[in-house]
């Protein structure tokens, strides 16, 4: 684990028990390394500073992230691995961490349970990835402590908004669709890359869900994982239009890593 000091990223294993820490007022941004590639580095840093800005905080420059990860990767062959970076607070304080581990892959299909709480739609820090995540890590442990991989949320207006850790897309009627922002949903960046295979945005209510024909979680470490129960209802893991997202997701991600190697322009937001 390294941190930002003094303008230069060092060691550490320590994360000081700030206000800023212990009230969790920070953000989290969870990347996948593939073959030494973090997947969508510039789409996760964006996502950050927009969340800072929601915060009334200062977000980090591109250059500074890209050289924590160039450090942390410095020696080490990464496969597969989790990159994570965290910030709590405001400059001139501001507490700043990356760290890199290397993981396994997803089982390419998984079970759902719908959780008895609600997400809030309208709640501060809804569409920012806040480390106060007790809310998801409680609902993700209920799940699969009855043997499930993941938990779906309902809003207070009882619409599908997301599960735990993961946004979801399901087939309605032969169509590939997924909740919208306004349901409470982070805005995923798997979720928006899909999006832009023309998937609709649509209110889902709990007898839409039932009507779902194939479903799957988005996320950056699993990609498009498929949903092959929901309860004990089984679904369908093999439909086409569920199969032809996975594979466009897949060139999008080959394509990613062939932009990687091109020299990134410095930006930083005012």
């Amino acid at each position: 684990m390294i941190q930002w000091q003094g303008g230069e990223w060092v060691e550490t294993t320590v994360i000081e028990a700030s206000h800023e820490v212990v009230t969790g007022q920070g953000l989290f941004e969870t990347l996948l390394v593939s073959d030494q590639v973090p997947q969508f580095f510039k789409l996760h840093w964006e996502r950050l500073n927009n969340s800072c800005e929601k915060l009334g905080i200062r977000g980090p420059a591109f250059s500074d992230i890209r050289a924590g990860f160039d450090q942390l990767l410095d020696g080490r062959v990464c496969d597969r691995g989790r990159l994570r970076i965290t910030l709590f607070g405001d400059l001139p304080n501001q507490l700043l961490i990356m760290s890199l581990v290397d993981v396994e892959p997803w089982p390419r299909s998984t079970s759902v349970i719908i959780s008895p709480w609600t997400r809030n739609a309208n709640s501060a820090t809804t569409g920012v990835k806040s480390v106060s995540y007790a809310e998801n890590a409680l609902a993700l442990k209920w799940a699969k402590d009855r043997g499930f991989g993941e938990t779906l949320l309902f809003n207070s207006t009882g619409h599908l908004t997301e599960a735990a850790t993961s946004n979801i897309l399901v087939v309605l009627d032969g169509e590939v669709v997924m909740p919208p922002l306004h349901s409470g949903c982070l805005p995923g960046i798997t979720r928006a890359l899909i999006g832009e295979f023309g998937v609709r945005e649509v209110d889902i209510d709990a007898s839409g869900l039932n009507r779902a024909s194939a479903a799957a979680l988005l996320s950056s470490t699993r990609g498009v994982q498929s949903i092959h129960s929901i309860g004990e209802r089984e679904l369908d893991v093999s439909q086409a239009p569920l199969r032809l997202v996975m594979n466009s997701y897949r060139a999008q991600v080959e394509q990613d890593k062939k932009n990687w190697a091109r020299p990134p322009k410095e930006s930083r937001p005012v």
